[in-house]
């Protein structure tokens, strides 16, 4: 019986030593979210209705990048279909003092989530004198 509880602890201990580690970056630095970045969904509410926006959007938009560099320039990049007139650009970007927003250009975000990879922004817009409430997701590449 000790032999076989030996063995059982043996084989926890092992189990336990060869578990991988999730070294995902979690963190809301400026070095930890840099990256480049691809639109994966997008849905906007207005009045209370929630509409899928991404599918909304041409082909040539839904390729494009967002490089954003750890010493806070950012590229946005028209990869794949291109667009006409090409959407290429530069900018700056950086987080603000709580980590809880990021300004990109002149438009602000708050981060509702990131977990090293996936990055859930909100904003809210006034477009043609509508309040739209804005959320997007960013999958670093």
């Amino acid at each position: 019986m000790m032999r076989y509880s030996l063995l059982l602890a043996s084989a926890f201990l092992l189990f336990l030593a060869c578990k991988k580690s999730d070294k995902t970056n979690t963190s809301r630095t400026a070095a930890s979210m840099s990256g480049t970045y691809m639109l994966t969904a997008l849905t906007a509410t207005e009045a209370g209705i929630t509409f899928n926006a991404y599918d909304s959007l041409p082909p040539c938009e839904k390729d494009n990048l967002i490089q954003l560099n750890a010493n806070g320039s950012a590229q946005f990049i028209d990869a794949g279909i291109a667009c006409v007139p090409p959407e290429d650009s530069t900018g700056a970007w950086h987080l603000s003092t709580k980590a809880d927003s990021i300004y990109l250009g002149n438009q602000s975000a708050f981060i509702q989530s990131y977990d090293g990879k996936t990055l859930v922004l909100s904003n809210q817009q006034n477009i043609s004198g509508f309040n739209v409430s804005a959320t997007e997701t960013l999958v670093k590449q």
